[in-house]
C-alpha cells in the first residue's frame, strides 16, 4: 500500500514537472499558464485514476469564522517572512536583488486572474488530493511534511524560491489538515499571492529603506512571530471540543 502510494506520487509529480517544463518554453504567458493549469489537472486526475469517485475521503468540519482571523495573521506573517528571507539571502551573498516595481493595469488583471485559477488548482492538487491521501494512510505529520516538500519541488521550474514555497507548503498544509476545509486554504493561498503581487512592488520601489541587515532582521522576527501566533491560535481553535461532547 505504501509503495503504491509513493510510486503514484512520484509518477504524478513527474507528469506535473514535464508539463511545467514544456509550458515554460512558450513566450506567450497565457499559453504558458494554460499549460500549467492543464499539467496540474492531468497530474491530479492521474492520482485519482481519472475518477471523481476515487477522491480520498475526508472528515468534513463546519467552517468557523474565527479560523479566518488566525489565517489572516498567518498570511501576513508568511509574506513578511518569505519576502525578507529573500532580501537577507541577497544581502548576505551579494546577490543582485531584482524586484518588479512597475506593472501595468493589464498585467495586474492578468495576474489576479492567474492567482484565482492557480490558487484553486494548486490547493486541490497539493492539499485535497496529495495531503489527504497521505493523511488517510500515513498520518498528520507525514501528510504535512511530504505535501510541503512536493509543493516546493514542483516550483523548481518557476521563479519562486524553493525555501519560500516549502514554508508556504507547510503553512497551507497545516491549515487544510487542521480544518479539513479546502476553501480556507484557497483563501489563504490567493490572499498570499495577491499581497505578494500588490505589495512587493511598493517595497521594491523603496528598497533602500528596507535593505539594511538590521531592518531585514526586524521584519524577519515580525514575520516569524506572526506565524507562531497563527500556529498557536489555530491549533487551539481546532483542538477545542464542543461543549456537548464533554463527559
Amino acid at each position: 500500500m505504501t509503495k503504491n502510494l509513493y510510486l503514484n506520487l512520484i509518477l504524478s509529480f513527474i507528469i506535473l514537472l514535464i508539463g511545467y517544463n514544456y509550458s515554460s518554453q512558450f513566450s506567450n504567458i497565457w499559453i504558458t499558464r494554460f499549460g500549467n493549469f492543464l499539467s496540474i489537472i492531468i497530474a491530479g486526475l492521474f492520482l485519482i485514476k481519472f475518477k471523481a469517485s476515487a477522491l480520498p475521503e475526508k472528515h468534513s468540519k463546519p467552517l468557523k469564522v474565527q479560523w479566518v482571523y488566525s489565517i489572516i495573521i498567518g498570511v501576513i506573517g508568511l509574506y513578511i517572512f518569505n519576502s525578507f528571507t529573500h532580501k537577507l539571502t541577497c544581502s548576505l551573498f551579494d546577490f543582485e536583488y531584482t524586484g518588479e516595481i512597475n506593472r501595468t493595469t493589464k498585467e495586474l488583471i492578468e495576474l489576479i486572474f492567474m492567482i484565482a485559477i492557480l490558487g484553486i488548482l494548486e490547493e486541490f492538487y497539493f492539499r485535497r488530493i496529495i495531503a489527504q491521501k497521505i493523511l488517510n494512510s500515513k498520518g498528520f505529520s507525514k501528510a504535512l511534511w511530504i505535501s510541503a516538500l512536493i509543493f516546493s519541488l514542483a516550483h523548481i521550474v518557476t521563479d519562486s524560491s524553493i525555501f519560500s514555497t516549502f514554508i508556504g507548503g507547510l503553512f497551507f498544509g497545516y491549515i487544510y489538515l487542521k480544518t479539513q476545509n479546502l476553501w480556507l486554504t484557497i483563501f489563504a493561498h490567493m490572499s498570499y499571492n495577491l499581497i505578494t503581487f500588490l505589495i512587493s512592488p511598493i517595497i521594491d520601489s523603496r528598497l533602500s529603506e528596507f535593505n539594511t541587515n538590521r531592518m531585514i532582521s526586524y521584519f524577519l522576527a515580525l514575520g516569524l512571530g506572526l506565524l507562531i501566533i497563527f500556529y498557536l491560535i489555530l491549533k487551539r481553535q481546532t483542538n477545542l471540543k464542543p461543549a456537548g461532547n464533554i463527559v
